[in-house]
């Protein structure tokens, strides 16, 4: 079996948050139809997508991510990583309410990381341990006026990713 070097864990993540933004109406998916695309466009993205998010859809709300892998320790199997984000917006009251959501989505570290692998993509082989809320700032101002205002929000997330059990239990990804 080939492993697909090309997963990563934040986006399950990223797949469950979409969920849950549309689930409780924050989020309506028809408003990020790109024109000549037959699919919504997912409206958190890598922070190296604002060009093209931009030109898209000029003017609406997204969040970008960022992530930051903690070092392995003794615990080889347990991965660390941060998913540093920005809710970007012409609205103040989206910025909260964003925040505010995603505060209780994922302030409740087991709780939080069952509802991110109950919903997890098929063939997923990441399982999270816990993920917990490790800081949501206030709105930062607008760079220009009537221009886009941002507020940080960052989790902290373990999980495990499936491993050879076989018999050489080398610990290696499958």
């Amino acid at each position: 079996m080939t492993v697909d070097y090309s997963r990563i864990a934040a986006f399950d993540i990223r797949n469950a948050m979409w969920e849950e933004l549309q689930n409780a109406g924050i989020f309506n998916s028809n408003d990020y139809m790109a024109e000549g695309f037959n699919y919504p466009l997912v409206p958190i993205i890598p922070s190296q997508q604002v060009p093209e998010f931009n030109n898209l859809l000029p003017g609406k709300t997204y969040i970008t991510y960022d992530i930051v892998q903690k070092p392995y320790g003794v615990q080889w199997w347990i991965s660390d990583e941060n998913m540093v984000m920005q809710i970007v917006s012409r609205s103040n009251s989206e910025i909260i309410t964003i925040s505010n959501f995603l505060t209780d989505l994922f302030r409740r570290y087991e709780r939080s990381a069952l509802d991110i692998n109950s919903q997890r993509t098929a063939g997923s082989p990441f399982r999270f341990l816990y993920i917990k809320l490790e800081s949501a700032n206030p709105i930062q101002p607008f760079m220009d006026e009537g221009g886009f205002m941002s507020g940080d929000f960052s989790i902290n997330y373990t999980y495990t990713r499936d491993v050879d059990q076989g018999n050489s239990d080398s610990g290696r990804y499958i």
